[in-house]
């Protein structure tokens, strides 16, 4: 019986991450062709309608559009658009916070930086004994017109495992260690627990069986 449930929850815990993963992904996508494909439909006609449209054709729009807004951003009348939409935003209660906010956490999914925006990975010095890992976001800058973070400060948040969200710590910046690790690997040490993490050589190291010894 014991075998049993061993094989039953091996199978389980293998099975729901990539399940979940496949579901997101087909949620996305079919979210994003429902999106962008809704014009097309209603030109067009569905597929047995007409044969303009067939489904998976909003996710290529959708493709389209944001390759070409991105190569847009490259010039300068791009970036001008931009800066004149983010004042726009800015200007309007409520859009503002909501704007400000999603764009910091999207940000970390830029794909030509290891330290987004000028963050990077940290361990800070909690304790004589005790470290954290985490990233710095500010360093000794005024937040809000206000002098929240002194000039030998930094912002560090401490991302909280297998899950969103964190605490968000202002520390001196002699109890931070900046790591010569990227941004996303230091997210998935803080995220998973170091769980599953690598040696310098690249190798995965596995963590020891429950009752096995320590160091």
């Amino acid at each position: 019986m014991k075998t049993l449930s061993r094989w039953f929850m091996n199978g389980l815990l293998t099975f729901l991450p990539i399940s979940i993963t496949v579901y997101i992904v087909w949620w996305v996508l079919s979210l994003a062709d429902n999106l962008f494909g809704a014009p097309i439909r209603a030109q067009f006609g569905r597929g047995e309608e007409s044969g303009y449209y067939f489904y998976g054709i909003g996710i290529i729009t959708m493709i389209i559009i944001l390759v070409g807004l991105g190569f847009g951003l490259e010039f300068y009348l791009g970036k001008l658009f931009l800066s004149w939409s983010e004042s726009l935003m800015d200007k309007i209660p409520g859009i503002k916070t909501i704007y400000s906010s999603l764009k910091e956490v999207l940000a970390f999914f830029k794909p030509d930086k290891n330290s987004v925006g000028g963050n990077y990975m940290v361990m800070v010095q909690l304790a004589e004994n005790i470290k954290a890992l985490g990233y710095v976001t500010r360093e000794g800058v005024a937040i809000l017109d206000h002098d929240l973070v002194g000039e030998d400060e930094v912002v560090v948040i401490l991302p909280f495992c297998y899950q969103m969200g964190g605490n968000t710590i202002i520390v001196p910046k002699r109890l931070i260690r900046r790591l010569d690790i990227s941004f996303e690997d230091g997210m998935k040490l803080a995220l998973t627990g170091f769980i599953i993490a690598s040696d310098t050589s690249g190798r995965k190291i596995l963590p020891p069986p429950p009752g096995a010894p320590l160091g």
